[in-house]
């Protein structure tokens, strides 16, 4: 029966999202609105931003949350009775995935118990908190998910309804590229063969998503997009190129390169600088940075050029979110500090290539393991594939364009921030890009007519269908006897056998008043009572209201 209900649930809240999903695509008249896979992506768009905004005012309550997800469908229930079969059908398969990624796995580790699930937590109880990071230094950098998450919180999906969404956007958009792959040949056909490929042997873990694989997803749809704009004849797929970009941005502001390929169709007249959709994205995204300073003090945290030191609640004077030293911090720890043999200070180890031969001889290995598989399937495409075949080719154009717009990209995630998991899909589309210039070269190979090709490519998109169901099958036997807390749904009370949940104990102020909640009996907050930190360096911290509005600060 507990497994029925988390099967049910995922259908209510795929059918919730694919009439979100069609509500916005009516607000800025879409001319293709009846793809539901897609409008479903719309959806997880539309909900995200929704909470976000609604979160500026009010607290996301369960009233709130259930009037988030039901209200658009006032507007459009004819045409999802219009859709019906396909709503009912696609609703199905979403949930049927999402289902059986979730049964008894975990929340994202350690990220879900710092500050994804205890951000949520504080989006449902509070309206925005001012000063927040000064709690817990990774609040000033939550990503539009835990939004999203926040959204689903309510009578019908209960609190386990923040886990639904993020498998949900892995059923969704693995469908809909599958669903392109389908549709369209030749060079495009191989492409998006390669981003579903990626998809599919990479993250395939619901314990593994956290903020960075749904935004590596959403630049593989931000580049498929791009490229059926030129090479696709019907949809117009520009409104995805801008919309998917814009949530890519909120969901990791790392890649925010992403950006360069609206940029593109901007100056390939693709696009016009004035849209709804731009002016759309533009607003939201002015409204996310003044968040950020809100939350921060800082436009982008961490970067200190970007923080203001004169308002109250500034993390300048936070020991705990200083943005120099979370800055300084978390870059040297995404070049391998930890496993460094010398004596060395932080802001020595960054300076230069300092941390080049750490992290070649420890990381570097996970980054070849991680693309190993992408790296032998292009070898193999371009033995297979008759590079002299003008159906296989991009223009030089284009071709260059993505090369150098990924050169560029995996360039500044090596100098900056070169852990695997930030760097993913600028890596992938590095590799992709060499094999589309490799077939613009004549070279001798097999040369497999395209028939040949495509059922290569099908049967082994069906092999790693199988293994991915047959290996969430074989984890679900494995832990089936295992009962826990809120069996058989993800573990995100703790990461105990049992997913026993914390009993938070409140700090105090002064004036006897609850500042905030300290982990207890677990380290980590997880799903527990907020506002919770597991920083053990906010002993100053001070808390004050202004006009319903909670600031923390210290004083300087």
């Amino acid at each position: 029966m507990d497994y029925l209900i988390v099967f049910l649930l995922n259908f209510i809240s795929s059918s919730i999202l694919i009439a979100n999903g069609t509500f916005f695509k009516t607000l800025f008249k879409f001319k293709e609105q009846n793809d539901v896979i897609e409008n479903g992506l719309y959806g997880l768009i539309l909900v995200s931003v929704s909470t976000f905004v609604l979160n500026f005012f009010f607290e996301i309550s369960k009233n709130l949350s259930l009037f988030i997800l039901i209200f658009p469908f006032f507007f459009v229930y004819k045409k999802i009775y219009f859709l019906k079969n396909k709503v009912i059908y696609s609703s199905l398969l979403v949930s049927l995935i999402s289902s059986t990624i979730m049964f008894l796995d975990n929340a994202n580790r350690p990220d879900a118990g710092l500050y994804h699930l205890p951000y949520i937590n504080i989006i449902n109880d509070f309206k925005l908190i001012f000063g927040v990071a000064n709690l817990e230094f990774r609040y000033g950098h939550a990503s539009i998910l835990q939004y999203l998450s926040a959204g689903f919180n309510n009578i019908i999906f209960t609190e386990k309804g923040i886990l639904i969404p993020i498998a949900n956007i892995f059923s969704f958009a693995t469908i809909y590229i599958l669903n392109l792959y389908k549709k369209n040949k030749g060079v495009i056909k191989v492409i998006i063969f390669l981003f579903l490929f990626n998809i599919l042997y990479s993250m395939n873990r619901y314990s593994g998503f956290g903020n960075d694989d749904p935004a590596h997803i959403f630049f593989y749809l931000v580049i498929c997009n791009y490229l059926l704009l030129f090479y696709s004849k019907g949809n117009d797929h520009s409104n995805n190129v801008i919309f998917f970009s814009f949530f890519v941005f909120l969901i990791k502001p790392f890649l925010i390169f992403v950006f360069f390929i609206p940029l593109f169709l901007l100056i390939s007249k693709k696009i016009s600088l004035i849209s709804r959709a731009n002016i759309f994205c533009f607003v939201i995204i002015l409204l996310w940075f003044l968040k950020n300073v809100f939350v921060s003090s800082c436009i982008i945290y961490p970067e200190p050029k970007s923080c203001f030191k004169s308002l109250q609640w500034t993390t300048i004077n936070s020991k705990v979110a200083n943005p120099y030293r979370v800055k300084r911090t978390s870059e040297a720890w995404a070049k391998d500090w930890p496993n460094k043999k010398k004596q060395v200070s932080q802001a020595e180890y960054i300076k230069n290539l300092n941390w080049l031969e750490t992290w070649k001889n420890n990381h570097f290995k996970i980054v070849i393991k991680e693309t190993l598989p992408q790296i032998v399937i292009i070898i193999i495409l371009c033995l297979i594939i008759p590079g002299q075949r003008k159906a296989f080719q991009l223009n030089k154009k284009n071709s260059l364009t993505i090369f150098i717009f990924s050169f560029f990209c995996i360039s500044i995630w090596f100098l900056k921030f070169p852990i695997y998991r930030y760097g993913h899909s600028y890596i992938i589309l590095f590799l992709n890009s060499i094999l589309i210039l490799a077939l613009n070269l004549k070279i001798k190979n097999f040369n497999f007519s395209e028939k040949n090709i495509n059922m290569i490519l099908s049967s082994i998109l069906l092999i790693l269908c199988i293994g991915v169901v047959t290996k969430n099958i074989i984890r679900i036997n494995i832990n089936f006897n295992n009962q826990y807390i809120d069996y058989p749904w993800p573990k995100m009370n703790s990461f105990t056998d049992k997913n026993i949940k914390n009993k938070n104990i409140p700090v105090y102020s002064k004036d006897n008043k609850i500042l905030y909640y300290k982990p207890h009996p677990y380290t980590l907050c997880m799903n527990s009572k907020p506002p919770c930190t597991s920083n053990n360096n906010v002993n100053n911290i001070k808390l004050k209201s202004k006009n319903g509005y909670k600031i923390y600060y210290y004083e300087n």
